[in-house]
């Protein structure tokens, strides 16, 4: 059985990172590369796997979709839901919902937590219908490696995160295409400009159809 891992997560905390910068920029940037791959949907019934308070969540409803977030901490969820989203309870290894149920499934920087990788994205697979897509974003390279030392250095967060094989996920059948985006390093002032460059990145998108 695929269990959460024990993480303390604290609602407040993370909402405040997409209030100040540089999170707010960051978030800028990297709503910018995910939509540029979500869209266009054919039809509004979208599902978002690990939404946390349901920051990304609250976008799409904006937009005019019928999104319901899958988060598997009580806080977390709960924090979704006084934002007024609907947001049910469950893991990506097992979601609690039948096969062809989403025109597309998004899980934005969520992935790092998962237990098991492979099975998330086949269930997200699953549960999307024939043709949907599955767009996955996660945090890469030199962004990856400052949360990966934070981590080691005991971070309460971090030190549980694993941050996914991305050529590994390039390799599956249903793999279209990627996206990179944030090309700023941790500690630098992010910047538009600087996105229009062919250096490294610290955030990918993945686009998976079914």
């Amino acid at each position: 059985m695929i269990r959460f891992p024990d993480i303390e997560w604290d609602p407040e905390d993370y909402d405040s990172w997409y209030k100040k910068e540089p999170g707010k920029t960051i978030d800028l940037m990297e709503t910018d590369c995910i939509l540029s791959l979500l869209f266009p949907i054919e039809g509004s019934k979208i599902l978002d796997v690990g939404c946390g308070t349901g920051n990304f969540t609250k976008k799409l409803l904006c937009l005019g979709f019928d999104v319901v977030g899958l988060e598997p901490d009580e806080k977390m969820r709960k924090k979704a839901i006084k934002k007024g989203l609907k947001c049910v309870e469950g893991v990506a290894e097992s979601i609690p919902f039948e096969d062809n149920s989403f025109d597309a499934v998004i899980s934005i920087a969520a992935i790092e937590f998962f237990q098991d990788k492979i099975k998330a994205l086949n269930e997200m697979l699953r549960v999307a219908r024939k043709g949907g897509k599955v767009v996955i974003a996660t945090i890469t390279g030199q962004w990856a490696k400052y949360y990966e030392k934070l981590g080691k250095d005991g971070h309460k967060i971090f030190s549980h995160a694993r941050f996914p094989d991305i050529e590994g996920f390039s390799k599956h059948p249903n793999f279209e295409k990627i996206r990179f985006c944030l090309r700023s390093s941790p500690g630098e002032t992010p910047a538009f400009t600087r996105e229009r460059s062919t250096g490294r990145a610290g955030f990918a998108v993945l686009l998976f159809r079914k």
